[in-house]
């Protein structure tokens, strides 16, 4: 990063509003976070708190994410919680609004909504942070449909708009009436500065075999990630494959997909449901021989439509594995279609008939693919060849 970029965020202070406790395990957010915090900034997360996933508060400090009062939030715990939430705000408002921030980050829908409010109102400049694309066609209720309404008149307030590619750019454009003009790229990514060797983390873990060809699937393991239909092609793999499905967090007790896996009892699949840092995360790919990289449109959610359909640049665990030289594969996505005319970093298949076939073929070249793979990380992805751009682009909005 320029030494003209450190010094200039010396002694600002940004606010980062995000409605999800899952900031670390977000790769680019963490690298963002790290980038500011170690340049002099001071960064206030107004974020959920959640035991379920690896703490943030070594490098910001936390208040509750400022929600509106509902009498349901979707469960017993996280009502609770977000009830206690709110009584929180209500005490941490008025300071919060006394303090000086030069920056304010939202992240999708609710997080650009919420700062939009505090940006309008304290005259703070405005940056959404955009992993998320809901669209009008997709939305099933009027509290959707009105969070998106609300999402479009703050994300055009917006200063700038930082999202992963051009393909997902000119989607939210599309969608949210925006210029390009206001974008920013930001693919989801961790940075190259420091990576581990290849290491036997899983191996030594699970007491695998060097013999065995590790095959790992991390992240949500969901009906939207293939989860029924990968538990049923597992089984016509060769013997010397075996899955590692490794959960982003701690998965609860009605998880039905994470259930399959536990009664199926299959001899190639091993189950990790520990959160990890990022740190550590790393050494589990950098274990891996191949990585999955599966998304299934599964409606009616605004989630796991055409936001998943063109997922460009935008997954952390495909990043993460081009980091570490695991080849992909993937089911019918465009995005890699695409990239893959360019980098030859894996395979994108038609469906699970020809998984087995997949895998032998990376396996049978498999120096090729990994190199392809680090050139992909190297000139596209590392979140280090972006950040000089990005910190430009944010002190220009801070003048």
């Amino acid at each position: 990063m320029p030494q003209q970029a450190c010094k200039s965020f010396n002694q600002r202070r940004i606010a980062i509003f995000d409605p999800d406790p899952t900031l670390a395990t977000n790769p680019s957010l963490v690298c963002l976070l790290e980038a500011l915090t170690h340049s002099g900034a001071r960064v206030d997360a107004l974020m959920p708190a959640s035991g379920r996933f690896p703490s943030m508060d070594s490098m910001v400090t936390r208040y509750p994410f400022p929600r509106r009062f509902s009498l349901w939030y979707g469960g017993i715990r996280t009502t609770l919680r977000s009830w206690w939430e709110c009584v929180q705000w209500t005490q941490v408002d008025r300071m919060f609004s006394a303090e000086i921030h030069d920056l304010i980050l939202g992240v999708d829908s609710l997080g650009i909504i919420r700062g939009y409010e505090y940006a309008r109102r304290l005259h703070i400049p405005l940056v959404y942070l955009s992993f998320e694309i809901f669209f009008r066609d997709e939305l099933s209720s009027r509290a959707e449909i009105k969070e998106k309404q609300h999402e479009c008149t703050a994300s055009q307030f917006a200063d700038l708009v930082i999202i992963q590619d051009r393909w997902r750019a000119q989607l939210l454009a599309a969608e949210n009436g925006l210029s390009l003009e206001q974008f920013e790229y930001l693919p989801v990514s961790p940075g190259g500065a420091q990576r581990v060797q290849k290491s036997d983390y899983l191996r030594r873990r699970f007491d695998l075999s060097e013999r065995q060809t590790i095959v790992l699937h991390s992240g949500s393991f969901a009906e939207w990630t293939y989860a029924y239909e990968l538990l049923e092609n597992v089984t016509t793999w060769p013997k010397d494959f075996i899955l590692v499905v490794h959960t982003r967090y701690k998965p609860s007790w009605t998880n039905r997909c994470v259930q399959a896996i536990q009664q199926a009892k299959l001899p190639n699949v091993v189950l990790s449901t520990d959160p990890l840092p990022m740190d550590e995360y790393e050494q589990l790919v950098a274990s891996a021989d191949i990585g999955l990289v599966l998304y299934k449109p599964v409606p009616p959610s605004r989630y796991e439509q055409k936001n998943i359909q063109t997922i460009g640049l935008s997954s952390g665990k495909f990043s993460s594995y081009m980091k570490y030289g695991l080849p992909v594969i993937s089911i019918g996505q465009r995005s890699y279609a695409q990239l893959l005319a360019d980098y030859a970093f894996g395979e994108n298949i038609d469906s699970f008939r020809e998984m087995s076939a997949a895998l032998n073929r990376v396996r049978s070249n498999y120096a090729h693919y990994r190199a392809e793979a680090q050139r992909l990380f190297s000139e596209k992805l590392d979140f280090d060849i972006h950040w000089p751009r990005l910190a430009a682009r944010l002190l220009e909005v801070m003048k």
